[in-house]
């Protein structure tokens, strides 16, 4: 596994200037935030020419473009939205393919108003059914996160599992699952067959009120990070860890501290022994 970004933590950098951050923090890979404004340049609107020296300049850094995470979303009421939005999709995995990057992160959505959670996952799944074999001509998998109405692993999985595509996965923000009541290893041995992206980030809730998270360093909040790496590692997991955050922090803080703690991580699930972020049961302290 890898360590890399999404440039929501520095939304106003230039390609160049997040290659270069990446570089100077020890990241092997970034996630570029596409249909959100920010500075990189990497949006279906980017030609064919710009693709082409966005690749290049990844691969002269020796830097991933490890997943493009995208706005797209499916658990929509009107059928033409949803067909526009399967469109959409496909645009983002050409600007993937044509980028470098093995991946794309979609949502299922929020369920609308008045529609039932099983007719939300049967659009959700046809939605991502349309667009896998398109994905795996260009060579790019298409990621559900855990995220929204799909908080729960078992709910993502549910509908990916249906779709039953080897370039249907799974994006796994192991917090939301936490936060809606899963633990660490349930949420795990649900999304393990099909992980092919994780985001990480760490944070607290109040018990009553588990929308209302405030993100911390890694290693202060309630996410036991240091079990999933472990679990990852089970399985070779060869995707990335990448972090998330939204407006929390400034990239000289973030980046190096919750790298530091991550590798911490890795190398205690590579020789068993427990991580210095940890306590004595393994927990995150």
């Amino acid at each position: 596994m890898h360590l890399s970004f999404m440039t929501f933590v520095c939304p106003e950098y230039e390609l160049d200037k997040a290659l270069a951050t990446a570089i100077r923090y020890g990241y092997e890979a970034i996630e570029p935030r596409a249909q959100e404004g920010h500075n990189h340049g990497i949006e279906v609107s980017t030609t064919k020419k710009e693709r082409a020296r966005i690749k290049a300049q990844f691969a002269d850094a020796s830097i991933q473009m490890c997943c493009l995470a995208t706005s797209c979303r499916y658990a929509l009421a009107d059928e033409r939205d949803r067909q526009q939005m399967i469109e959409v999709t496909r645009q983002h995995i050409e600007l993937a393919a044509d980028c470098g990057a093995p991946a794309i992160r979609v949502f299922g959505g929020p369920t609308p108003e008045a529609m039932d959670f099983a007719d939300a996952k049967k659009y959700v799944n046809e939605s991502l059914a349309a667009v896998a074999d398109f994905a795996k001509d260009r060579g790019v998998y298409v990621c559900l996160e855990t995220h929204d109405a799909y908080s729960r692993a078992e709910d993502a999985v549910e509908v990916v599992a249906r779709v039953s595509h080897p370039h249907i996965a799974i994006n796994w923000d192991m917090m939301h699952c936490i936060r809606q009541g899963e633990t660490m290893a349930e949420a795990f041995e649900h999304v393990r067959n099909y992980v092919r992206h994780t985001h990480i980030h760490d944070g607290t809730w109040p018990a009553d009120n588990p929308g209302d998270t405030t993100i911390t360093l890694m290693g202060e909040g309630m996410v036991p990070h240091d079990e999933a790496v472990k679990l990852l590692a089970s399985i070779d997991y060869q995707g990335a860890l990448s972090g998330e955050w939204i407006a929390a922090f400034e990239p000289e803080e973030i980046l190096p501290h919750d790298a530091a703690q991550l590798r911490e991580y890795i190398a205690a699930a590579e020789t068993g022994l427990p991580a210095a972020g940890a306590n004595n049961n393994g927990e995150s302290r």
